[in-house]
């Protein structure tokens, strides 16, 4: 339902153990306690301590960053097949029925190509790996050969 990873076990996934123990892959969502792991009532008073300096954060920067590298649909080009949806690891795409069209919400994409590669219209792209640019990159590399 919170599209979080989760281990073998059943219990929700860190970030990293080390670097992020409170963080998750889905922005914006922190660990504190038995979600995580089997855990002592330090423990997780220590961990919640954490994750609420986590939020704060957040909250005192201001502003969210998001991805810049985010996919976008040409909407004259979608062919309106779906088969994107369902490949979208953070169910950032949607369908329009007024449209007959697929929709992403830049918010929830994290710029992971998977739709991108998938899209047998060619109607997704994404921004920073335009075919244009991803040419001159080719074009710039040999030239220096």
């Amino acid at each position: 339902m919170l599209n979080m990873s989760c281990g073998t076990e059943g219990f929700f996934l860190e970030r990293h153990p080390k670097l992020a123990p409170v963080s998750t892959f889905t922005d914006g969502v922190f660990l504190a306690g038995c979600c995580q792991g089997p855990k002592d009532i330090p423990d997780t008073v220590a961990q919640a301590g954490a994750a609420a300096a986590e939020a704060y954060s957040l909250i005192c920067r201001g502003h969210i960053e998001q991805e810049p590298n985010t996919a976008y649909i040409l909407e004259e080009d979608c062919s309106g097949c779906k088969s994107c949806i369902p490949l979208c690891p953070y169910t950032a795409i949607s369908f329009v029925e007024d449209k007959k069209k697929a929709v992403i919400n830049e918010a929830l994409c994290k710029g992971c190509g998977t739709c991108v590669a998938s899209c047998p219209s060619g109607s997704i792209v994404q921004n920073l790996f335009e075919d244009e640019e991803i040419y001159s990159e080719i074009e710039g590399i040999l030239a220096n050969e």
